[in-house]
This record gives C-alpha cells, structure tokens and sequence, in this order.
C-alpha cells in the first residue's frame, strides 16, 4: 500500500511544483513584459512626437546598453525601410531588408498603440520577439515605427528564467499566440510549431491547468499549463510520470548522503564566501532601506572589476535609483505646475463677479466660485455635492433649474435663460442671464452641466432710469403745452372777474370765483416747474426755521381736519445749503398728503436729526390709512397716486427736488397703521456738484 501511495503523493507534490512554476514564469513574464511597454511608452509619449532618426537612435541606444530585456532595436519608416539601428552589428542584415510585410509593422501603424509580436525569425537567422512602437508626428499620424527587438535563443533574461527552473526530470517552456515554441531547453527546437500538443491547443484557447501528456519523444508527463494573458503566449513546465517512482526509490539510497555532501559543501561554501558576500550584501539592503524610505540619491560604491552578480546587481541598483530619482524629481515638477495651475484657475474662476457653478447629473453643485457662494451666504466649501434647494430658497426656481437641467442632459444642448430674478435669503435681488451648456466627461461618460449667469442687475436698473425719464419728458412736454393753453383764458377770466366785482353789491361769489382761479393759477404753477427751468437761490439755511414755518401753516387746515402736528428737533442742527422755496414745496407736499389720509384725525410728529457729520434725517411720521406695499416702490412717479383724484405730479417733484439736493427720499408704509417719509440731506456739498446737480423745474 506504501508502494502505491507514495508515487501518488509524489505525483501531488510534482502538481504543485509544476504550477508553482507556471505561475513564477507567468509573474516574471508578465513583470517583463510591463517593463518593455514601459519603454515602449516613452517612445509613445508627447516627448517624441516629431523626433529625428538622431534622437530616436540615441534612445534605442541608451534601452540596450542599459535595459536587460532589449538586444537591439531598429527604425522603420512607414514604407518599411529601416533609417536607423543599434548596436552596429546589424548593418548587414538590415542593410537591404524591408520589413513593411511583417505582422507587427502593420499592427502599429494601423492601431497607433504599441504592439508585441509572436516568435518571428528574423533577416538575421534569429528567433526575436519584437515590440513594435509607433513614432506619431503633430498631427497624431504614424511617421515611423521604432522596433525594440529581444533575441529569445541570446537574451540571458529569457535562458536564465527557464535555466533556473529545477523540477527534477522535467522542464519549461514557452510558446507564443501562434504555437511557435519562444524558449525551450533545446535551443534549436525555438520556433518550433507544436500546435499538435494537447496543452499547446488548451493554452492557445487561453485555458490553464494539469493533465498528463505525452511529449514529442513518447514519454509521458505532467504538465501544468499557463496562459499569459498580457502576452497572449503560454507557459508549460512539465516531470517525467515515471520520475514520481523514481523520485522515491533513489530518495531512499541517497539520502544521507547527500545531507552529508551538501552540508559539508555548505559549511566550506560559507566558510570562503561569507566574509566577500555578506558586506555587498549587507551594503545592498542598507541602501535598498534607504530608497525604500524616499532617499533616492542613495548609491553603492562599485569596484570597476566586481563582474559578480551582487557586483552587476549593485551597479543594477544604483541605475535603478537614478532613474527613480529623475522619473520623482520630474513627477514633482509637474505636480508643482498642476497645482500652480490649478490655483490660477481658481483664482481666475473666484474673480468672477458672475456666477459660475457646476451640478452632475444628481443636481449636486461640483463647481462653484465665489461669487454665487457670498449672495447665497454659504461657502464654496458648503456647496460642494449640495443641491440646489439646500442654497437656494426659490422652490419655483429650483423646480425650473431641475427641469432645465434635464432637457439639457437629454439634448447635450445648450439653453439660455434670458432673464430670472435671483433672491437670497436675506431678500437681496439679482437679476441674471444664465447660459447652461451640457459637459460630458471622457473618463466616466457622466453628463453635467455647467451655468454662467451674467448680472443684469445694472441694466434693468439703468432701464428703470430711462423709463422713468422717458416718463418725465412726456410729462415736461405735456405740461408746458396745457401750462400755456389755460393760462391765457384763465388771465382774460380773471380780468374780467375783478371789471365786473366792483359794479355788483353782493361780491361773496366773486370772491370764491377769483379764489378758485387763483387756485387753478397755482396748479399752472405747480405744472409749470416740470416743463422750464426755475431761478435757484442756493444758501445755508435753518432746516429748522423752514419745517417750523410750514407746521405753523398747515395748523389751521390739520384743526380743521382733526389733526394734531407735533415737532422733535435736535438742538445741534447745522445750516445745510439748499434752495429754501423748493424744500417748502417738499414739505407742503409731503403733509398735505398726510393730513388728507388722516380721514378720522390722527397726530403727525414731524423729526429733524442730525445722522452723522454729513447728512441731517427729517422724519415725517403719519396715523393714515396707510399703502399697500406692492404699491409703495411706484411712488414718485408721473400720473401715479393712491388718491382717487391725485395726479402724482407733488411726489414727483419733490422728489427731483431732493434729488438735486444730492439726498433721498425713502417711504415706508403699512395699511392701515399709517406711513413714514425720511428725508436725507447732505449739510454741504461743493459748488461743482452743485452745477453738475442743476436741472430744470
């Protein structure tokens, strides 16, 4: 039982050594094969786009001096001709060659991407794996291809892979995509079709695993099979059946004997060599410490005649951490140039005054600048991956951006809304322009959208102006010519009047008739100032004296009414410079309207402060049937008033009035609490912007 069991157990172990192998081969191969791309993409890269045959020999020349993998290396215009090699030894056989057939020209030049051919013979009479790379001039068109060739029956990368391969009896090998053999411990069996192998028909079908085979001799093996799929080849490492018997048997004979040999061979080997390796060694792992922990300028000090492994392994360490050290100092560059950028274009997307966001395709803000983020109070942090209802407190709007979005992600096309009122939190109002243009990512295929909105708040207030200006001009116009037709009948009625009043006792109607006229004569007036320029006579003045003077003349008309007026001045009131009839006609303006809405009486308190160093407030403070506040922003304009009759004409012009006296008029009101006037005036101002304030009234 002994007997049978133990060629099983050795066939188990043999398994596991056979895949161990397959799998080893296939991490090297595959390391290999990452390191060739790897210079194959230099060649790939914006660095070479447009290079000379000079500089591409130069680097061809730089890979096989310095790299283990590549032999040699050729350059090959489109048409097949080669215009450059490396090393010399080539000329001969290149000399006449023109390669435009070959498999792995035509790939590159089609593809534009590199490619790794299978085992080709070459005009030298060599077995090579050639990887080709394509040379793209400016315009990404194919100038020439750059061959990096590896000689598999040479190269002592590829012989001591497999050579270092130790399964007793057996042996490995490779073959390519078309089941020509790469490496073979018969050398002269490379390139060899064995299509007809069992394994070799698994592997091209990109399979992997065990069975028993027979191989070209009629012996039976063990083969455990690889596929490599970076490469497109196959591994196979393979033991004699009969060697798992044999394995056993002479086990049993040698056993102590070969302990014996092998530690006393062990015991001299260490005894010469451990006080020539160990320091190299100990070197080594110091230095590979030290590239490990980021200092790359480490390097070994080399003896010019240490041609031992750890001597060509040092001088291989030393090469590898330079080339480190160039490929960090050169990513840091780029990485400084990337955030360099990076910081400008956030300053220049920051600088904005227009709106400038991102959302992906959730509605989440991916982008914002810092515009949108201080009218929404928040910051470009806080908005990232919010949507907009977290920011934005117009649910209609957030709605119709939603919508908006869609159609633009559906389309990929962009949209404009002319025009939309933005309102923050606070109440503050923006008018904007907003374009959205559909963004489509190459690396994710996501869809965002990105949206500018450019202010108009400026231009609809500057229309505002113009419309209210164009308003004031019809009305100068209107008022001159209606001014001029009722003047010269009312002069003839009122002559006439005062001719007749004498000649009749009783005059009372006369009297009302004439105090009427004068009336209408004063509404002229009053309509007069719209269309023709008035004589100013600008001084400092008491605001004091003058709100004084028409509280005491609106006494009577406010007893009448049931209206009580009371005062409250500052005592420390400066002069300001003014025109003193026109801030009258303001005031007379202003509380005649609030006695006339004070139907059931009331009180009226009349306030004059001094604000600042600057500027006086007079307040004036009602008990009306107050104004609606839809209604409230229209006043001062023409033909607008809340009474049934007014014309608007009075809030008008003392508005103009303040105006040219360089201050504001603000109104504040509530139905049915009443309403509030301020006035602002400056004490002074100088006397060019006096002239530059002049208008006509």
């Amino acid at each position: 039982m002994a007997q049978n069991v133990l060629p099983d157990i050795a066939e188990d172990r043999y398994k596991e050594i056979t895949d161990e192998t397959v799998l080893r081969i296939q991490d090297q191969f595959n390391n290999i094969t990452l390191e060739i791309q790897k210079l194959g993409r230099k060649f790939h890269s914006d660095e070479y786009i447009d290079a000379s045959v000079e500089e591409l020999g130069q680097e061809i020349k730089n890979i096989v001096d310095y790299s283990p993998f590549v032999d040699s290396g050729t350059i090959v215009e489109t048409d097949g001709w080669i215009s450059g090699y490396y090393p010399n030894d080539l000329e001969a056989e290149v000399k006449n060659a023109n390669f435009s057939n070959r498999d792995y020209m035509k790939n590159a030049i089609k593809t534009k991407e590199i490619y790794i051919s299978h085992v080709v013979s070459a005009v030298t009479d060599r077995f090579v794996v050639v990887v080709a790379i394509p040379i793209l001039d400016g315009e990404g068109n194919v100038s020439r291809v750059v061959n990096l060739i590896v000689r598999i029956g040479e190269n002592p990368v590829f012989n001591s892979i497999l050579e270092n391969i130790q399964i007793g009896e057996g042996y490995a090998y490779l073959v390519d995509r078309n089941g020509h053999l790469i490496s073979h411990p018969e050398a002269n069996r490379i390139g060899e079709d064995v299509t007809a192998n069992a394994v070799i028909q698994k592997v091209l079908n990109k399979q992997s695993g065990y069975q028993e085979v027979v191989n070209t001799q009629n012996i039976p093996m063990l083969a455990s099979y690889q596929y490599i799929p970076v490469l497109d080849w196959g591994v196979v490492a393979q033991v004699p059946v009969s060697y798992t018997h044999v394995y056993f048997e002479t086990f049993q004979h040698s056993l102590y004997l070969i302990s014996f040999i092998l530690f006393l061979f062990l015991s001299i080997f260490t005894a010469l060599y451990t006080k020539q390796i160990l320091k190299p060694i100990k070197d080594l792992e110091l230095a590979v410490g030290q590239v490990a922990k980021g200092n790359f300028s480490k390097r070994l000090e080399l003896k010019r005649e240490d041609n031992t492994e750890i001597g060509r392994l040092s001088r291989r360490f030393n090469e590898m951490a330079e080339y480190i050290e160039d490929a960090r100092e050169d990513i840091v560059a780029k990485e400084s140039l990337v955030m360099h950028q990076k910081e400008f274009l956030r300053t220049v997307l920051d600088s904005n005054p227009n709106f400038i966001y991102a959302k992906n395709s959730k509605g989440q803000f991916t982008l914002a600048n810092q515009s949108i983020a201080t009218f929404f109070d928040t910051t470009v942090e806080e908005m990232m991956y919010k949507n907009d209802k977290d920011v934005n407190p117009s649910n209609e709007q957030v709605e119709r951006h939603s919508q908006e979005e869609q159609i633009v992600i559906e389309t990929l096309k962009e949209r404009v809304i002319e025009e939309e009122l933005l309102i923050n939190n606070k109440g503050e109002k923006k008018w904007v322009k907003t374009t959205i243009i559909p963004l489509v990512s190459i690396a994710s295929e996501e869809i965002q959208v990105l949206y500018v909105s450019n202010d108009l708040t400026e231009r609809k207030l500057t229309e505002e102006i113009i419309r209210k200006s164009d308003k004031m001009s019809v009305v100068g116009e209107l008022a001159a010519g209606v001014a001029h037709e009722i003047r010269n009948p009312l002069t003839s009625i009122q002559g006439f009047l005062q001719f007749m009043k004498p000649k009749y006792n009783d005059d009372h109607y006369f009297d009302i008739m004439l105090s009427e006229v004068e009336r209408i004569n004063l509404i002229v007036s009053e309509m007069l100032v719209l269309s023709r320029p008035q004589v100013e006579k600008r001084e400092l003045k008491d605001v004091r004296e003058i709100g004084s003077s028409i509280i005491y003349l609106f006494e009577s008309q406010a007893n009448l009414n049931n209206v009580q007026i009371y005062s409250d001045f500052d005592a420390d009131i400066p002069l300001i410079w003014c025109e003193e009839n026109q801030l009258k006609q303001v005031f007379v303006n202003i509380l005649k309207n609030a006695i006339e809405s004070m139907q059931d009486g009331g009180e009226i308190l009349v306030q004059i402060r001094k604000k600042s160093d600057s500027h006086v407030m007079l307040r004036f403070i009602d008990q009306g049937i107050g104004i609606d506040q839809d209604r409230v922003k229209r006043l001062g304009e023409p033909f607008y008033s809340t009474k049934e009759k007014g014309t608007g004409l009075g809030l008008m012009i003392s508005y103009r009035i303040i105006a040219s006296h360089k201050g504001s008029i603000e109104i504040t009101s509530e139905k049915g609490k009443g309403t509030t006037v301020d006035i602002e005036l400056p004490i002074s101002f100088k006397a060019d912007e006096l002239s530059d304030s002049s208008e006509e009234y």
